[in-house]
């Protein structure tokens, strides 16, 4: 199985040490990007998002820089 490319609100608010309610309120208010999957949606956080919030923290609250994917 390839590594998870996508964390639960559970799992992202764990990794980030915050409350599953901040998490809820971040992706509402566009500061954290999630997609929706499945019949009923389910909220999904890229990896990436996580890892790069991690790594530069002062970011919070700005949309973060993804890279863009064709270098």
């Amino acid at each position: 199985m390839a590594d998870v490319l996508t964390y639960s609100v559970i799992e992202a608010a764990r990794a980030l040490g915050i409350g599953q309610r901040s998490l809820y309120r971040a992706i509402r208010e566009g500061r954290l990007p999630a997609i929706r999957v499945g019949r009923k949606p389910k909220l999904r956080i890229p990896r990436v998002v996580i890892e790069e919030l991690l790594r530069h923290p002062e970011q919070w609250g700005q949309k973060p820089d993804l890279g863009s994917g064709g270098e």
